[in-house]
């Protein structure tokens, strides 16, 4: 990889591992009594949420990576430049907010189904669509898209000083030999890190908090040998220890 392309990411990183920290600390905190807070057991929740950020993070830049392999030299910073890659940011930091929130939102409402881990997987999905559909009708959806995009423009305006290099960019076939080889750290790194074996804390709380949201659609949809991550994770509020699924 290219420094002009890792200095032009390191903004997204910054940012996207930062709103997965300030996640991972709420869900915690408002489960204080829940969570395993053992000092092991916590650098391994790091590590696991790290690691699977890290996956996360590439395939969610992959769209700005071809972005940036396209454009010429005598475009970068440029003011066209500069709307394209600061709209791309805003969007990119106000889906990981929505993601966030939305997760926080659905976990604390699953929070009140009792023992819903042992039901069929089609019993699951009839109560996740009630409560999808009761969380739309509690929240005032314009006025929560309203203020993460507020969020999300504030957080551009923050950044927008560090978005842009003067790193002299690459020839195109060398930019394009980069994007090739990033495609090819994407699925060697999504396909060699097997979650079930990093993720295997049976307090469901800690399972839930150290593994990153979009990892864990991606895991859950695409590897056919992954459990779902939803009926994986998301724990009885009368249980501090959740059951292990895999003997279900």
């Amino acid at each position: 990889m290219n420094s002009f392309l890792i200095r032009r990411l390191a903004p997204f990183l910054i940012c996207y591992i930062c709103l997965e920290i300030l996640a991972a600390l709420y869900l915690g905190l408002t489960h204080i009594n829940n969570v395993d807070w053992t000092f092991k057991t916590i650098i391994q929740d790091i590590g696991v949420l790290q690691l699977t950020s890290l996956v996360s993070f590439l395939f969610m830049v992959l769209p700005y990576v071809f972005y940036l392999t396209i454009l010429p030299e005598k475009y970068k910073n440029s003011q066209t430049d500069k709307i394209i890659s600061s709209v791309i940011f805003i969007a990119f930091i106000f889906l990981n907010i929505l993601e966030n929130t939305s997760a926080i939102i659905f976990w604390n409402e699953f929070n009140t189904i009792k023992s819903f881990a042992t039901e069929i997987p089609n019993t699951y999905f009839k109560k996740a669509q009630n409560i999808l559909l009761e969380i739309y009708q509690d929240y005032p959806l314009m006025k929560f898209l309203s203020i993460i995009l507020i969020l999300s423009l504030i957080v551009w305006k923050i950044t927008y000083p560090i978005l842009f290099t003067k790193i002299k960019s690459p020839g195109f076939l060398r930019r394009l030999f980069h994007f090739a080889l990033y495609i090819c750290v994407c699925v060697l790194a999504f396909m060699n890190i097997d979650i079930e074996e990093l993720n295997n804390n049976i307090n469901k709380y800690n399972s839930q908090i150290s593994e990153d949201r979009t990892y864990g659609i991606l895991n859950g949809f695409v590897k056919k040998n992954s459990r779902l991550m939803l009926l994986r994770h998301y724990p009885d509020r009368n249980s501090k220890i959740g059951k292990n699924n895999d003997n279900q």
